[in-house]
């Protein structure tokens, strides 16, 4: 038995201390662990886990686990700061994921708060500089440590749609300030575009509320 397989051994039997419950809800649990004297976080996306239609993609693309480790790697190889990756796990059944988990490394950093916006700016504009997008630019994926940035929860993917995908990135950061920032362009044709399709994902999604709603 290697390393990495004594590793998962260990979490599987919670042979772990359990240091703080970072995040548990219905999407995922996050927790920071200390395992042979170190601290790491150990992730759970309960929700890609346990739905059918994720278990049935897992057939072509692996767990949430999986992809994330790849794209921690991704992150890291393109000279961006954020956790390195240890160990995913997957279980299978009939080929469809049916649980998994990522262990990472632990950065003992903040949240970024307004008052970072400089920080954060300067770096998803290198992101999207680099050709990516950051998929889920919301203020608390950006962590600060030591007056560096560090890419937490990140999609890193390839902007196929160019500044109209950099400018919807600012808006989603935007709102995830609750005020208006004045770090990006507001004039141009992109950004309307992007806006009012921002405004359309909103009624959408306030919609498949109400008919759920009314559903029950």
């Amino acid at each position: 038995m290697n390393k990495m397989d004594k590793v998962i051994e260990k979490i599987l039997n919670k042979t772990y201390s359990l240091k703080k419950v970072i995040k548990n809800n219905q999407r995922s649990e996050v927790l920071l662990i200390e395992l042979e004297n170190r601290e790491y976080v150990l992730k759970f996306p309960k929700e890609k886990n346990t739905r059918k239609w994720q278990r049935f993609l897992s057939l072509f693309r692996g767990s949430e686990s999986k992809r994330e480790f790849y794209n921690c790697c991704r992150v890291l190889e393109n000279g961006f700061n954020g956790p390195r990756p240890i160990v995913y796990w997957e279980k299978k059944k009939f080929g469809m994921v049916v649980d998994s988990f990522l262990l990472m490394e632990y950065i003992e950093g903040r949240s970024a708060t307004v008052e970072d916006l400089k920080l954060v700016d300067k770096t998803l504009s290198e992101i999207h500089s680099k050709g990516f997008l950051h998929g889920d630019s919301q203020l608390s994926n950006f962590m600060i440590k030591n007056d560096k940035v560090y890419l937490i929860d990140v999609k890193l993917s390839n902007n196929i749609y160019g500044k109209f995908g950099a400018i919807y990135e600012y808006i989603y950061l935007e709102e995830s300030c609750f005020q208006v920032i004045d770090i990006f362009e507001k004039k141009s044709i992109y950004y309307k575009m992007a806006r009012g399709f921002n405004r359309y994902l909103h009624w959408y999604g306030d919609f498949r509320k109400v008919i759920k709603r009314k559903g029950k």
